[in-house]
């Protein structure tokens, strides 16, 4: 845990932490399944009422892909700017942080697990590539499989 004592943020006043962790004790939440390196850097400082928060994340994850439940790896880059609140204000910007203490690894977390779209997919294509997978037929091939298919409802199929 990298803590931050609340009373330490002072107006006019920059602190700047960095923090390399896996995040072991955190929970985990969907797409994240692993955090196998993650590094990151924050300057916080209060501006009016408020404290801000900027970070720089760099991350290598391991995730779950929606499609068929496999892992895959993917780095992470983020330059994230938020604002850290006592209570959820009119707009609900921000990241919820009570207490006197601001845990650092946690908002990180967060900000790596926010920053992920509703449905995670691995990156690569799933169709094949190089020829693998699929036949060229020629016109006298693709005229015999018509005339010998048993499938009626293949027949309805429009060629492509």
């Amino acid at each position: 845990m990298n803590a931050l004592p609340r009373s330490s943020i002072v107006k006019g006043r920059s602190l700047r932490f960095e923090n390399a962790t896996t995040f072991q004790g955190y929970p985990l939440r969907y797409p994240l399944h692993e955090v196998k390196s993650c590094s990151y850097s924050v300057t916080v400082s209060k501006i009016g009422d408020y404290v801000h928060a900027s970070f720089l994340i760099k991350a290598n994850l391991i995730l779950i892909d929606a499609v068929d439940g496999a892992l895959f790896e993917q780095p992470l880059e983020l330059d994230e700017d938020c604002d850290l609140l006592e209570e959820m204000d009119e707009e609900g910007e921000g990241y919820l942080v009570t207490g006197s203490v601001i845990d650092l690894d946690d908002l990180a977390l967060r900000i790596i697990v926010s920053s992920f779209p509703i449905k995670v997919t691995r990156p690569e294509g799933r169709l094949p590539k190089s020829g693998t997978g699929y036949r060229v037929l020629s016109e006298e091939d693709k005229a015999k499989e018509k005339e010998t298919s048993s499938n009626p409802s293949f027949d309805k199929l429009k060629d492509f």
